[in-house]
């Protein structure tokens, strides 16, 4: 492995989490699905959502949502933003959200967490 890809992935893994606060490479929003919430995770451009880590919402009371959605032919990223479905109907939603990002041109995945 190089200097430079050793570098590269010890400055990724010193930087897990995002704040939602400031641009960070997970963007999550959400929408009216009948008489439920589906919430959806959106990638930085450059970025993939790891679909072998699926991401997954904690939320406050404990539950736990899992997003899926369309995976790429290698099943390593997601080919479109997953979603989840959160019963009866939110405008925001508060948790935990923990989900793994890689970068396109280097497939350098790194964790995230994001506190909503």
């Amino acid at each position: 492995m190089s200097r430079l890809a050793v570098a590269l992935a010890i400055i990724v893994l010193a930087v897990p989490s995002c704040d939602r606060t400031l641009p960070g490479p997970l963007q999550v929003t959400v929408a009216p699905a009948g008489a439920d919430t589906r919430v959806t995770l959106h990638a930085e451009p450059g970025l993939d959502i790891n679909a072998r880590v699926a991401p997954a919402l904690e939320l406050s009371n404990g539950a736990v949502l899992r997003f899926d959605g369309a995976r790429t032919a290698d099943s390593s990223s997601f080919a479109e933003p997953p979603t989840a479905l959160l019963a009866g109907r939110h405008k925001r939603i508060h948790g935990h959200l923990r989900a793994s990002v890689c970068a396109k041109a280097e497939k350098v995945c790194r964790g995230v967490t994001l506190d909503l």
